[in-house]
């Protein structure tokens, strides 16, 4: 008898229960960030207050990852999770309570901001390493998808969200925040997980000392082709796309008063892009095999990007930049995808930490070789020199022994039916005759 399909994840209560809890985290902290500086501002009329929350909120996030991985790996994925909701519900109701007695400050707001970022460190590998207990393997693919849908509606709306209940009075973005994080740990608290933590089955004697336990993520990337693959995908589409977003606000800074126009244009295609890439990359991690589909990503971002350096306008500009959302999510969904399957239980929080804050270092050297350029060349020939690296990159992955690697989770396709065999007759045993009487 042929194995029942899986269950579609739209019935899937597990699912829908994890998602949902990642969405309202996601929506209440993309709320507040907007929020922040505007109380922070009006408290202190300070933009070198304001710089220094954000400063201390990435600096903050950045040093807590590593640890984070570690405590993925080693607590249940349920306690991470509900431990992290329920605190950051606590410090924005705390903090909620000082914008209505007119209390905020400096050291307040930076102790928010650290709190929140040091919080939500953990919760997004726990999230996702639950993932893998919820979703079979065949849908992994569609299930990040989905994730990316709901991270780029979470990025385009929160602000928004944001502003529009500070519009109504500033303490009610803080309410609805600490709101979304109770209400998060609510559908933590009912998503059935193992309750073992993930290296239960393991001596301990195999568990370092919890600082030589910090590198045990990059340790395992290096030794694994197909995750140095996708660290080296991730660094050099960081770099370039976050130089080429410098370069393009230059451009729209020269355009004269209409230079807010052409930042915001490029801006709003490129959160479209990846919003609708996002909600088609399923689709396309269904039909194409994940190496055809990385190396597709690739060669199409590679021949899309020089034409930036043309100059044909705005609109065409934020085409290009639009049509270059749209391809990227299908190659990142393929890619955590897999990751997240092939990598053993009891080490994906700190694979994923790993994975994720080594590409992101190499996000702030973009604009500063971008920038350095630009005082020499062209903006035509930056562009043209960052869609060099991505044409690099695409030769790269190729000729990749790591990208060939990558696991196919797509569901196998149906054997065709068998042809009916011959039936055959069984012989029929011989009775025995009765012996004439002679």
């Amino acid at each position: 008898m042929a194995d029942a399909p899986p269950t579609p994840l739209y019935r899937n209560p597990d699912y829908q229960r994890l998602w949902l809890a990642h969405a309202l985290s996601a929506f209440g902290s993309q709320a507040t960030y907007i929020a922040l500086p505007l109380v922070l501002l009006a408290a202190t009329h300070s933009i070198t207050d304001f710089g220094l929350v954000t400063f201390a909120e990435i600096v903050s996030s950045l040093f807590a990852s590593f640890p984070a991985g570690v405590l993925v790996d080693r607590l249940s994925r349920r306690t991470v999770m509900l431990f992290c909701d329920l605190a950051r519900a606590v410090a924005f109701a705390l903090f909620a309570l000082a914008v209505l007695a007119d209390r905020v400050n400096l050291p307040l707001a930076v102790g928010l901001a650290v709190l929140n970022s040091l919080l939500s460190a953990p919760f997004g590998p726990a999230a996702s390493a639950a993932l893998r207990h919820v979703v079979p393997r065949s849908q992994l693919t569609t299930a990040v998808s989905m994730a990316q849908a709901r991270s780029a509606v979470a990025t385009l709306g929160g602000p928004m969200l944001g502003a529009a209940l500070y519009a109504v009075t500033p303490v009610l973005p803080f309410v609805v925040d600490a709101a979304s994080f109770a209400a998060s740990a609510l559908c933590v608290l009912f998503v059935r997980l193992p309750k073992e933590t993930p290296g239960a089955g393991r001596p301990k004697a195999e568990r370092p000392p919890f600082l030589r336990d910090l590198t045990t993520g990059l340790v395992e990337v290096r030794r694994s082709a197909f995750l140095r693959y996708t660290l080296v995908n991730a660094a050099l589409v960081n770099f370039v796309f976050s130089g080429i977003v410098v370069v393009l606000v230059a451009q729209g800074a020269q355009a004269g008063p209409g230079g807010s126009y052409h930042n915001g244009l490029i801006i709003a295609m490129s959160g479209a892009g990846n919003l609708v890439g996002a909600v088609f990359s399923a689709k396309a991690g269904r039909t194409l095999a994940p190496r055809t589909l990385v190396l597709a990503v690739c060669w199409s971002t590679a021949l899309l990007t020089p034409l930036l350096a043309l100059g044909y306008g705005v609109a065409f500009t934020a085409l290009v930049i639009g049509l270059c959302g749209l391809t990227s999510p299908a190659a990142n969904a393929v890619i955590s995808a897999a990751r997240l399957h092939s990598v053993p239980d009891h080490l994906l929080g700190r694979v994923q930490t790993a994975c994720g804050i080594a590409p992101a270092l190499f996000v702030p050297f973009g604009p500063l070789v971008s920038g350095a350029l630009l005082d020499h060349f062209s903006a035509s020939t930056v562009l043209l020199l960052n869609a060099g690296v991505l044409l690099a990159l695409a030769l790269y992955s190729t000729v990749s022994g790591g990208l060939r690697r990558i696991p196919d989770l797509r569901e196998p396709r149906a054997a065709e039916p068998a042809a009916p065999k011959a039936r055959t007759v069984e012989p029929r045993p011989l009775e025995p005759r009765p012996v004439a009487n002679t």
